[in-house]
């Protein structure tokens, strides 16, 4: 072999030695780099925290549907320090004799409730977690037959397209009535040949569903009419109008009164109306406004007197057209397991959740206005499955 070749050869076995090296070298870099990695983060997760261990679907941000009225929240406390104190709803908490868990019992007012948790150390906020908890008291030994109802029937009206320039659009109230009209005739007992849906229609439109509706309910039935839209109100007069489609800011001809509804609840044979308007200065319907937190015990009693009432997204002030009432109503009315739920307590269900939304006026709930209520309620019942 020349001496040619053996040089040749000593250049190649250098070369794959010096790349040898080198991917060590790299791996061995980059080991280390992963290793500082880990490290920082394993730092990053050293933070101290809570993990919720009871109830097990609750989640910040989203509504948590309590079964009972106390419940019990257990509570572990990850990465914790000398010194640190868990607070719910601000009453120190102490752990259990594991260390790091705690047991603490809440009770639930009906309808809404905020729980915050805290971690302090030295009396200092650490870490803060707030949860919504929605409790609506529960029906025992009642059945369908006890209650003996008629009918349910719905009529939704909802405009999110105006013929005038001067109405805005409303993006969210016709996919909301929809959501609504799937989740009564799913869930609760309204057959479909029974809802009618008024979409971008006119205010001829109304009129004539409602002279068909007043020709076809009996004494024993049940009427839901919802609205979603632009409202308006005389303020001389306190006298509060739906926009229809067909509205105009310029002429009241084709405007809604709020007087013009109630002529039609009267005329209605039904034995409970429950109106539902989520639109501005819905709330000059109502005879007397407030939640009507003493709710009779027996859902059978309460049904059997005649009812007229009315939950609005707000009084007589404007309402953000970006309201979340639609919204929040639907997901209670989705989320519920009651197999009877009232008016009364749908509201109350949902007036915090709205209330904290960022909606810039507070739902109302209460009689209208001289329509011969007495003091009964509208009742929501799921289907049997």
């Amino acid at each position: 072999m020349k001496k040619y070749d053996f040089f040749r050869i000593f250049i190649v076995i250098t070369i794959l030695i010096s790349q040898v090296s080198l991917s060590y070298s790299q791996v061995i870099t980059s080991e280390k780099a992963t290793f500082r990695l880990n490290v920082q983060t394993a730092a990053r997760d050293m933070t101290p925290a809570i993990q919720m261990l009871q109830p097990e679907n609750i989640k910040e941000g989203e509504t948590f549907m309590a079964p009972r009225q106390q419940i019990t929240l257990a509570m572990r406390l990850v990465n914790g320090e000398s010194g640190m104190k868990l607070l719910v709803n601000n009453i120190e908490v102490a752990p259990t004799a594991a260390g790091d868990v705690f047991l603490r019992d809440v009770s639930l007012n009906t309808g809404s409730n905020l729980v915050t948790i805290v971690l302090q150390k030295d009396d200092k906020p650490v870490k803060e977690y707030v949860y919504n908890m929605v409790y609506v008291e529960q029906v025992k030994n009642i059945s369908p037959r006890a209650l003996n109802p008629g009918k349910y029937y719905a009529l939704i009206v909802a405009n999110g397209t105006y013929g005038s320039a001067e109405l805005q659009s409303l993006k969210r109230t016709i996919p909301d009535a929809k959501a609504l009209k799937e989740i009564l005739q799913t869930k609760y007992t309204f057959d479909p040949e029974n809802v009618y849906t008024l979409y971008d229609m006119k205010r001829d439109n109304l009129i004539m569903a409602l002279d068909d509706i007043q020709k076809k309910l009996t004494a024993e039935d049940n009427l839901l009419i919802f609205y979603a839209g632009h409202g308006k109100m005389d303020e001389e007069s306190g006298i509060g109008y739906w926009l229809l489609s067909d509205a105009s800011m310029s002429s009241r001809i084709n405007w809604f009164s709020n007087s013009s509804l109630t002529d039609y609840i009267k005329s209605i044979k039904a034995k409970h109306i429950f109106l539902v308007a989520d639109a501005c200065y819905a709330g000059s319907i109502f005879y007397s406004r407030g939640a009507m937190d003493a709710a009779p015990p027996s859902i059978a009693d309460i049904y059997k007197n005649k009812s007229r009432t009315a939950m609005t997204s707000g009084g007589t002030t404007e309402v953000n057209d970006d309201s979340k009432f639609s919204e929040i109503l639907i997901e209670m009315l989705r989320s519920n397991t009651d197999q009877f739920l009232t008016s009364g307590q749908l509201f109350r269900a949902i007036e915090r959740p709205v209330m904290t939304s960022g909606s810039n006026t507070a739902p109302r709930f209460g009689v209208i206005q001289g329509v011969n209520d007495m003091q009964g309620d509208f009742v929501f019942i799921l289907r049997e499955k």
